[in-house]
C-alpha cells in the first residue's frame, strides 16, 4: 500500500508540474504577406530594398496572446531595390555568396499590450551582435502581424558601406 501511495503522489506531482507549464505555439510566417525592407542613403539619391522571402517562427502561448521568442531568416541576395546593379553591387559588397543569409533569433521578448520590447541576436556578415528594438503586435489568434525596426552600422558588422561616384553611402541601414 504504501509504495502505491509513493507512485501515486509521483504521478500527481508530475500532474501539477506539467499543468503549470503553459503550452506554447509555432506560427509560421506567412511569406506571401511577409516582408523585410531596408532604408539606405547616398549623398546624390535614397532607396528601399525589400524582400518577400522571409522565413520566420513566432513561439506563443496557447492562446496566441503573449509572443516569447521568434527567429527570422533572410537571403540577402533576395533584397530588390529596383535597380539590379546595385542589388548586384550589394551582393558583392556584403559577400552573399560568403555570408548568404541574414538571421536574428531573440533572446528575450517583453510584452505589454501590443507593444513588444525584443532583444536578441542579429547575424549579417558572419557577426553576431545584440540589439534591441520595439515592435507592435496586432491582429488576432487567426492572423498575427508583428512590424519593428531598428538601425545597424553596415561597420559594426564589417562591411564598408558601398559607394557610387567616389562617395559612400550612409553607414547606417534602417531595417
Amino acid at each position: 500500500m504504501k509504495s502505491i501511495t509513493i507512485i501515486f503522489a509521483i504521478i500527481l506531482l508530475q500532474t501539477v508540474a506539467n499543468a503549470q507549464k503553459p503550452a506554447s505555439t509555432k506560427i509560421y510566417c506567412d511569406k506571401s504577406n511577409s516582408t523585410i525592407t531596408y532604408d539606405m542613403n547616398h549623398p546624390l539619391h535614397e532607396w528601399t530594398g525589400v524582400s518577400k522571402e522571409v522565413t520566420s517562427i513566432i513561439i506563443t502561448d496557447e492562446n496566441r496572446d503573449i509572443i516569447s521568442q521568434v527567429a527570422v531568416s533572410v537571403k540577402f541576395s533576395t533584397f530588390d531595390s529596383k535597380n539590379a546593379n546595385r542589388d548586384s553591387h550589394a551582393i558583392e559588397v556584403a559577400e552573399a555568396i560568403k555570408y548568404p543569409n541574414i538571421t536574428f533569433n531573440s533572446k528575450s521578448i517583453k510584452q505589454e499590450g501590443n507593444k513588444l520590447s525584443v532583444e536578441g541576436t542579429l547575424n549579417f556578415h558572419g557577426v553576431n551582435k545584440d540589439i534591441a528594438f520595439t515592435a507592435e503586435k496586432s491582429g488576432d489568434k487567426n492572423k498575427i502581424q508583428v512590424t519593428g525596426g531598428f538601425q545597424i552600422k553596415m561597420t559594426d558588422f564589417k562591411v564598408d558601406p558601398p559607394s557610387l561616384m567616389g562617395l559612400a553611402t550612409d553607414d547606417e541601414i534602417k531595417l
